[in-house]
């Protein structure tokens, strides 16, 4: 039991030391075959789950954008999502399987109406300022619930995950909000 609790301390010090030099060392930590000695909250949970429907619904909006969307501006920046939430979502889903999480195996249908909606755009000029948009509270509402895993939640793995998932998830939110892409978007429509 002494053995079993040290490891966990050396791990959970070794990962906050690596978080705090910015070395990604979550996948590593999920990928170790010892269980967590710690809980997993409904907080932490929440987390898992949100994030693995949002890189889900990242991923299938940003692959649509790539043949949908009329400008390179936003095909680039959808390849970068794509990239990026594959990344995180191995993270997600390595954890989850850690700590004995059952994830969902696909979207939210208030996502799936979300990308059927970008779907019926895909080929106009609306469809890049519509992807824009759709991306900004997407993107904003995962930073706000990352923030209060990281504040609130109880599993360190879990904690691991939202602190190197935030640079991530913000990076993008800047991206939508401060308008990489805004030539594309129709004067009625910036508001």
């Amino acid at each position: 039991m002494n053995t079993t609790r040290s490891r966990a301390r050396s791990a959970a010090v070794c990962a906050a030391t690596l978080c705090l030099l910015g070395v990604p060392s979550l996948p590593a930590l999920a990928a170790s075959s010892s269980p967590s000695p710690y809980g997993v909250s409904t907080l932490d949970k929440q987390l898992l789950t949100a994030a693995h429907q949002g890189n889900l619904w990242e991923i299938a909006t940003s692959q649509q954008a790539q043949s949908a969307a009329a400008t390179a501006c936003v095909r680039r920046v959808a390849a970068e999502f794509i990239r990026d939430h594959h990344a995180l979502d191995a993270g997600v889903v390595k954890t989850a399987a850690r700590l004995g999480v059952a994830l969902p195996s696909g979207q939210t249908d208030a996502q799936l109406k979300q990308t059927a909606a970008l779907k019926s755009l895909a080929g106009t000029a609306a469809y890049d300022a519509a992807w824009l948009k759709a991306q900004y509270p997407a993107h904003a509402q995962t930073l706000a619930l990352i923030d209060k895993e990281i504040a609130s939640g109880t599993n360190p793995l879990v904690k691991s995950l939202a602190k190197s998932a935030r640079p991530v998830v913000a990076r993008h939110t800047q991206m939508v909000n401060r308008g990489v892409c805004r030539a594309v978007v129709p004067a009625a429509s910036q508001t």
